[in-house]
C-alpha cells in the first residue's frame, strides 16, 4: 500500500500508509454515500 513512496519517493505519512489508505477509502466512502442517498429519496416517494 505503499505506492506513494513508490511513485514518487517520498514519505507523506511517515511510512505508515495511512495517506494510501485514505486515498483508496475517501472514494468507496463517498460511493456509498451517494447510494445510500439514491436509494433512500426513492424510497421516501
Amino acid at each position: 500500500m505503499h505506492f506513494i513512496e513508490q511513485l514518487f519517493g517520498l514519505s507523506p505519512d511517515g511510512g505508515t500508509g495511512m495517506t494510501e489508505l485514505f486515498l483508496f477509502l475517501l472514494p468507496v466512502v463517498a460511493g456509498l454515500l451517494l447510494i445510500y442517498r439514491r436509494r433512500s429519496r426513492t424510497s421516501a416517494k
